[in-house]
């Protein structure tokens, strides 16, 4: 019996456990994942925010206490922690998806990493809500 050619072919054409393909649609997966608890958190919270820069709690909330170190060392800028709160938030988002990509060959281990990645965003989420309310009262 000869194997059948457009089976074999589509077969060939599966997405590889480390494709690029596999690799990016997992990065937007963990964004898409990642962004839902600090989106909600903003549409709820908005109108206890006394600057527009007051929505980047939501996404640094938790990292807010390891940069309390730093005001140790004199003041630093609304700019620089905002920009560090962002670099922690995409990092978690993208570097497991790139760095375990070769290890995320099961379902259940896809599902276990967006799983941690969205209990950090909602942990994030929440403590930046917490920070928010906890300044205006």
């Amino acid at each position: 019996m000869t194997p059948n050619p457009v089976r074999h072919a589509q077969q060939n054409e599966a997405p590889k456990i480390g494709s690029p393909l596999r690799t990016l649609a997992l990065c937007f997966a963990s964004l898409a994942v990642m962004a839902l608890w600090p989106l909600l958190g903003i549409l709820l919270l908005r109108t206890q925010f006394e600057s527009a820069s007051d929505a980047y709690f939501f996404f640094g909330g938790v990292t807010m206490f390891p940069l309390m170190i730093l005001a140790l060392f004199g003041s630093v800028s609304e700019e620089v922690i905002i920009a560090i709160f962002m670099v922690v938030w995409f990092a978690v988002a993208l570097l497991p998806a790139i760095v375990l990509r070769k290890h995320l060959a099961a379902r259940r281990a896809v599902g276990a990493l967006l799983g941690v990645q969205a209990l950090f965003s909602f942990a994030q989420a929440v403590m930046g809500a917490l920070l928010l309310i906890g300044r205006s009262v």
